[in-house]
């Protein structure tokens, strides 16, 4: 049996297991993460995306979106431990808010680059991730939302068990019995 895929399926499956009953903690979870992504975004934008274009306006854009992006993370990740449940929603709506404004700037930056001759396959991912981050954000502080959160951990229940059963089904059968001999 592969020892780290049955390792990882008892992860998932306690994940999983997590989202179902301890719902308001994955939830301040994520808002954690998101800041902590927030932040990396925020700096990549500011020292490497930058320095793709010189046109003034794109400049302008990009280091807002990495400002701002860096500000929220730093929210996200300080306020949790000082917030009230009702601050929580706030926080979450004006995420939500940013990620709607982010794709939009994300458009502004990927007509720029495109204009330019450069690739923008990523930028259009970046912008339909953002839109279903904000709709996934949007629902989060909605019962539909802790709904959505305890389906997503059943979901990874069920994959930790197709990976254990997996995992079970491809061990290598030893026969305890057989007689090695060595024939030369």
């Amino acid at each position: 049996m592969d020892f780290s895929t049955f390792v990882l399926s008892i992860l998932t499956a306690i994940i999983g297991l997590l989202m179902i009953f301890v719902t308001d903690g994955i939830i301040k979870f994520l808002v954690i993460a998101l800041g902590v992504y927030l932040i990396l975004f925020g700096a990549f934008l500011l020292f490497n995306t930058s320095k793709v274009l010189t046109d003034r306006n794109f400049k302008i854009a990009v280091y807002t979106r990495g400002t701002v992006s860096i500000i929220l993370g730093l929210l996200c990740i300080i306020l949790p431990a000082t917030i009230a449940e009702f601050a929580w929603k706030v926080m979450i709506y004006i995420l939500a808010s940013y990620a709607i404004i982010s794709a939009a700037a994300a458009g502004y930056d990927t007509i720029k680059m495109h204009e330019a001759g450069l690739e923008v396959k990523k930028n259009l991912a970046e912008i339909a991730i953002s839109l279903l981050a904000a709709v996934i954000l949007f629902l989060l502080p909605s019962n539909f939302g802790s709904m959505l959160i305890k389906f997503a951990g059943g979901c990874l229940i069920v994959a930790a068990i197709v990976m254990a059963f997996i995992a079970w089904k491809n061990r290598p059968i030893v026969d305890e019995d057989a007689e090695v001999t060595d024939e030369d």
